[in-house]
């Protein structure tokens, strides 16, 4: 039997499924780690069943405006060389411009960084667990007109072992309170 037997397919379901990114989580990739380099989130199937944090630290949440923010995964692969890695991206807006957020994205910037996302699927998922998300770009700006955005626009990206998890509201309840 080939060890990438194909053990199921895909049927359509009801058209139920809704967009966007409703809040964001993150932490710096390295708290998800004990010091002997061992992940201290667990999961089966591409599902979290377990999520602790080093002592002390916790994820961070942002809140986003309706229908501003994305989360993204694909996968590139190359045939000649037999391989295949994740890409996960995660953009969003932050719609301020004052020291304390600038100070914030300066910080984001020199991090690695893992996400979790309330997605407008209701589900929450997890990108960059592996190598953490690091900040590519941003685009911060006064705007022009009246109603444009006095802010930043924040771009993430990661290459990965392996997909997005799936975090189950569960465990998701408990991203903000610090590691013990």
């Amino acid at each position: 039997m080939p060890s990438c037997e194909i053990t199921g397919g895909y049927a359509i379901e009801c058209r139920d499924s809704v967009g966007g990114v409703e809040t964001i989580w993150l932490i710096e990739n390295a708290n998800l780690y004990d010091v002997d380099g061992t992940c201290l989130v667990t999961y089966t199937d591409g599902v979290v069943t377990a999520l602790d944090k080093v002592t002390g630290k916790r994820f961070w949440k942002f809140e986003v405006p309706r229908a501003t923010a994305s989360a993204t995964n694909s996968i590139t692969s190359s045939q000649e060389n037999g391989t295949f890695f994740y890409t996960h991206q995660v953009s969003f807006p932050i719609n301020q411009r004052n020291a304390t957020i600038r100070n914030i994205v300066t910080t984001l910037a020199k991090n690695r960084c893992t996400f979790v996302t309330k997605e407008g699927d209701g589900l929450y998922r997890m990108y960059g667990i592996q190598f953490g998300l690091t900040l590519d770009n941003t685009a911060g700006g006064s705007g022009t007109a009246l109603a444009d955005r006095n802010g930043y626009v924040l771009t993430f990206s990661s290459q990965e072992r392996e997909d997005f998890l799936i975090v189950p509201a569960l465990i998701a309840a408990d991203l903000e309170v610090p590691g013990t």
